[in-house]
């Protein structure tokens, strides 16, 4: 009697996640990359978010607060505030950079070198790429595409910030839990 409705709600959780049209890879973070780190750049702090591009020709003003606010409370252990404008709180040397479709192909460690980044106009698909900077060098970083993105206020457009950021400040490196991020990991 039981295997009817464990099926039910595996089938269930396939059905939701096929649903959703929104996803995120996120690089291996480089060996220099700890939560100790993160907690100190960004714990009870301002942590500055840079924002390239703009899928929704919105006015940046309004945009970035409406990436921040889906970036909240994404770390875990650290409690810390994403803002495109930090206050004195901010540690200088540390940013989130976000870059929504890029014009060309782009390494996510060069969004950390400060140069200018091209980006293309509104519409279509979004691809996002992410980094977590210290200094001009990258300590974690990812990429995100929605592929069918109904606007700013999409519940998938929120996921795909929301899982940005998670993927962006894992609480523990994969290469050292021991399965050294083989195949079978």
């Amino acid at each position: 009697m039981t295997f009817l409705p464990r099926a039910s709600v595996l089938a269930l959780c396939a059905m939701a996640a096929a649903c959703t049209n929104e996803r995120v890879v996120a690089d291996l973070p480089v060996p220099a990359y700890t939560l100790s780190e993160v907690s100190y750049a960004a714990s009870n702090r301002d942590l500055r978010v840079v924002i390239h591009g703009n899928p929704f020709g919105m006015d940046p003003q309004t945009f970035g607060p409406l990436v921040t606010a889906n970036m909240q409370n994404r770390i875990s252990g650290v409690r810390t505030n994403f803002t495109t404008t930090p206050n004195q709180t901010a540690r200088p040397d540390y940013r989130v950079v976000l870059a929504f479709n890029p014009a060309e192909t782009t390494l996510n460690s060069y969004l950390c070198s400060g140069q200018p980044l091209r980006t293309s106009p509104p519409g279509g698909p979004i691809v996002v790429q992410g980094a977590f900077c210290r200094g001009g060098g990258t300590l974690s970083s990812a990429t995100g595409w929605l592929d069918r993105p109904q606007g700013p206020n999409d519940p998938d457009f929120r996921s795909l910030i929301s899982d940005m950021t998670f993927a962006l400040f894992p609480a523990r490196r994969a290469d050292l839990d021991g399965c050294g991020g083989g195949p079978d990991c």
